[in-house]
């Protein structure tokens, strides 16, 4: 039986109201896990779950900390069931964004699945665009169920030469031990902690000198820099992983903020201008 898997709850839910919708009773598989951040492991294995869900804890805010932990070990118990029922039989259909989340969920599990297993995958980004045109989706979750159906017919077998490249891949990101990692060069690499401090310092100083922060001394919304980051990055970032970068900026002594820091919306930030 075909398995979908798909990265992030969003592109989950419009595959499965995409398949409903055309009666197709197909198994989908969603990795939750952010695995663009943090430290590398087998995930299915207790102690890496454990030293994610240690690493997550700092990296949340007090508003969403508490439920997103419990909802990530509940995703990790399904992960390892559904992997510890596999019975060699399946196929896998791999939907993959341009995305270091996505890709690098992509390598962890060839590296821990069966080579027996066929693969194919979607490469949603340009998949997308070579139908619909108009833009290119970062990731599986911004596609509409409605278009997301058709991109089936576009998905290609996984040759063992490009599946070997993945798992190599993935073997060099658990050798370089870090918390950080994007996509360049067609490759994952890991980078920095602190790689998007200096673009979030540089945006917020711009942001800070518009006139309609002028009476509020600069100070404005945590979120407008969070979103309009986001928004000019050519890969996927979460929300939650920049918001928790401005509190190490923060902590840095390089932003200054008003409010409660246990939520993003509670707080306004300017830059410390030396």
């Amino acid at each position: 039986m075909k398995t979908h898997i798909v990265f992030g709850e969003s592109g989950g839910s419009s595959l499965k109201l995409a398949l409903n919708d055309h009666q197709i009773n197909e198994n989908i598989v969603v990795v939750v896990d952010d695995l663009m951040w943090g430290p590398l492991g087998n995930i299915l294995l207790e102690t890496v779950q454990e030293e994610r869900i240690k690493w997550w804890e700092q990296v949340l805010n007090e508003e969403v900390k508490s439920d997103s932990i419990a909802y990530l070990r509940n995703t990790y118990k399904r992960l390892s069931d559904w992997t510890n029922a596999l019975t060699g039989n399946e196929s896998f259909l791999f939907w993959v964004g341009e995305s270091p989340t996505e890709y690098t969920g992509l390598m962890f599990l060839l590296a821990n699945i069966p080579k027996s297993i066929p693969v194919s995958i979607i490469m949603v980004s340009p998949a997308y665009y070579k139908r619909y045109g108009r833009f290119k989706p970062l990731s599986a979750g911004e596609i509409i169920p409605e278009k997301m159906f058709h991109l089936i017919e576009d998905a290609k077998p996984l040759s063992s030469r490009v599946r070997e490249g993945y798992v190599t891949n993935w073997t060099q990101l658990l050798e370089d031990n870090g918390s950080l990692r994007i996509r360049k060069y067609r490759q994952v690499k890991t980078v920095s902690e602190e790689y998007f401090d200096d673009k979030l310092l540089i945006l917020a100083k711009k942001i800070c000198q518009e006139k309609m922060y002028s009476k509020s001394d600069g100070f404005f919304p945590t979120a407008r820099l969070v979103g309009e980051f986001i928004g000019r990055q050519k890969q996927q970032v979460m929300d939650i992983s920049i918001e928790w970068r401005i509190r190490c900026l923060i902590q840095s002594g390089l932003l200054a903020y008003q409010g409660s820091l246990a939520q993003m919306r509670l707080y306004n930030i300017k830059p410390v201008i030396d």
